[in-house]
């Protein structure tokens, strides 16, 4: 299992906030920039608005795990965050993968497969 590129510093996430495309839903909010490079690059964020420690955490687990599987799918060259946002439902790999594919393909960032799952 590889591990997937991913964005570290606080100025890659800045300009992806303030010159990015975004879609956002009731879970999530997807920003997108392109990057120039033969690859996509993810970046996976949950303020303290979400929950403690603990929650937070939860929620970076299910995004990462959601992402992981849909990363062959995605366009290259691209560098993408996901953020987290509060909610009180309870939340599960399902429904963050469904919400995520939602936003990604709304961002026309994800390549369909003839076989898709029922998706929001």
């Amino acid at each position: 299992m590889d591990k997937l590129p991913v964005l570290k510093k606080n100025r890659e996430f800045q300009r992806i906030y303030n010159k990015g495309k975004f879609a956002a839903s009731a879970l999530l909010v997807v920003y997108v920039l392109p990057n120039g490079l033969p690859v996509t690059r993810l970046g996976i964020t949950a303020s303290r608005k979400v929950g403690k420690a603990v929650k937070r955490n939860r929620m970076r687990r299910l995004i990462r795990e959601n992402a992981r599987i849909l990363y062959n799918r995605l366009e290259k060259g691209f560098d993408v965050v996901i953020v987290a946002r509060k909610t009180e439902k309870i939340v599960n790999l399902d429904i963050v993968g469904r919400e995520l594919r939602y936003l990604l393909r709304k961002l026309e960032l994800l390549k369909d497969k003839d076989n898709r799952e029922n998706d929001v």
